[in-house]
């Protein structure tokens, strides 16, 4: 039985994209399964990738997730707290990412 997204609260963390990767940390839930809800608030694609404080996100291999887009996804923990990255071909606004549970 699915159940609603339901977000960890006060918990919502963005990152200006611009070409160089950069990251944020999320949350420190070692080996969990949880759901992100990734908004894509810029003008162009945004490229996507979550793992731990060595993450980059990259134009060819990352989830891309497509201007004004959203996206809830499953993502499993690593050992230590759960970093997401993004990357655009430029800057083109902010991807928002809120953790939580559901779906």
């Amino acid at each position: 039985m699915m159940r609603p997204f339901q977000p960890t609260p006060a918990s919502t963390k963005n990152i200006a994209v611009g070409a160089a990767t950069a990251s944020v940390q999320l949350v420190n839930a070692p080996g969990n399964i949880i759901q992100v809800r990734v908004v894509n608030n810029g003008s162009a694609t945004a490229w996507v990738e979550f793992g731990d404080s060595t993450i980059t996100a990259s134009l060819t291999t990352s989830i891309p997730i497509g201007a004004g887009v959203v996206e809830v996804l499953t993502v499993q923990c690593p050992a230590g707290p759960l970093y997401a990255a993004v990357i655009a071909a430029g800057a083109t606004g902010n991807v928002y990412f809120t953790p939580g549970i559901g779906m």
